[in-house]
């Protein structure tokens, strides 16, 4: 029992860490998206700004540009959706993991009470023993 123990605190370690390299890569992903949409709002107004005075070579590249970062929002954003969905796995992971943990903590204390009860009966029986005998031999 004891290794069965050992073998799930040593896997609820593991869920824990996993959550936690999952949760981080999130964070890093929903952070790079986040970069990803200031800086096409930041394009976007410079090329509003400039409208008046630039050309039309200019206003294309800025186009260009512009949808050039949407497509990478648009990714970003698919890397980020599937990045939450693989945190949310190693959360349920690691939940399931605390969980047997502790299902096996519980079974490991009945055992122990269990063998403390057949101590406990094992001793009165002694006790019992001992006092028939003296009982018999007084007689």
């Amino acid at each position: 029992m004891e290794k069965v123990l050992n073998y799930k605190k040593t896997l609820e370690d593991y869920k824990k860490s996993q959550y936690g390299i999952a949760q981080k890569k999130l964070f890093d992903e929903e952070d790079k998206l986040a970069k990803f949409n200031k800086y096409k709002n930041i394009v976007k107004n410079e090329k509003n700004q400039t409208v008046i005075k630039t050309n039309i070579g200019n206003l294309a590249m800025y186009n260009n540009y512009i949808n050039d970062l949407s497509r990478k929002i648009k990714s970003q954003e698919q890397i980020v959706n599937k990045t939450r969905k693989d945190a949310e796995e190693a959360k349920e992971e690691m939940i399931t993991a605390v969980k047997e943990k502790k299902i096996f903590e519980k079974l490991k204390e009945q055992e122990y009470e269990e063998y403390l009860y057949q101590l406990k009966r094992d001793e009165e029986k002694q006790t019992d023993a001992i006092v028939s005998y003296k009982t018999s031999t007084q007689q």
